[in-house]
């Protein structure tokens, strides 16, 4: 099974119920760690401070970390910043298991080296990659962001053409924090008390979300046991 990934630290309670139903714990480069153990180390897009990042991942040595996002421009426009991108994750690599570099458009990622896991992030109404799927063959990839539906559906095919390693994401946190829903099966279910108007009602629908998705992507990624996400 790929590794589930819980990046969001802003609310310990939400980190110690993922934490619970299985998941690997992340947090960005500028946030409190809470004290729990860190697999994962993503940086403030908007505002990348590398040195302050790599600070972050000398301290805790992480499964995955992101470098800073390639530019949304022509390789031809960008040869410096891939190459930066491909240094820095040459240094990631002596304090964490696998860098990841987070191409935005085609044409990219053919000049990152083949050993470079790649960060897909998964497109949504706020942006994400624009290049076709088909340019990730062969690659190591993370899911970035997007709903477990969607995930999943992209899993199906990457996984077919390259090696899904991995995958995190908010939106469960969103739906459960904003809607009182939880994720089942594909679908956001409204919580069966969400009238009563009971405090912390979003802790019990992002708990049921995380173990629902987690038994999802077990079933999904089982070659034993195929299923129609």
């Amino acid at each position: 099974m790929i590794d589930l990934i819980y990046c969001a630290g802003a609310n310990p309670r939400l980190t110690a119920i993922a934490q619970e139903a299985g998941y690997l714990l992340g947090i960005r480069s500028d946030r409190a760690d809470y004290g729990f153990p860190i697999s994962f180390v993503d940086i403030d897009y908007k505002h990348a401070d590398w040195g302050s990042h790599l600070r972050t991942i000398r301290k805790h040595v992480p499964k995955y970390a992101t470098v800073p996002d390639l530019p949304a421009k022509p390789v031809e426009k960008c040869w410096q910043e891939i190459l930066h991108a491909c240094g820095c994750a040459r240094i990631l690599s002596n304090y964490c298991e696998i860098p990841l570099i987070v191409p935005k458009v085609s044409g990219q990622i053919t000049e990152i080296p083949e050993d470079i896991a790649i960060g897909y992030s998964v497109p949504t109404s706020y942006g994400g990659a624009q290049y076709p799927l088909w340019e990730l063959a062969g690659r190591r990839i993370h899911l970035l962001g997007g709903s477990p539906h969607m995930q999943m559906l992209i899993y199906r095919y990457l996984q077919a053409i390259g090696s899904v390693v991995s995958a995190d994401g908010n939106m469960a946190q969103k739906m459960a924090i904003q809607h009182a829903k939880f994720w089942l099966k594909g679908k956001w279910i409204k919580h069966p008390e969400h009238s009563q108007n009971k405090r912390d009602l979003y802790l019990d629908c992002w708990r049921r979300s995380c173990i629902n998705i987690r038994q999802r992507w077990f079933l999904i990624s089982s070659p034993a046991q195929p299923v129609h996400i």
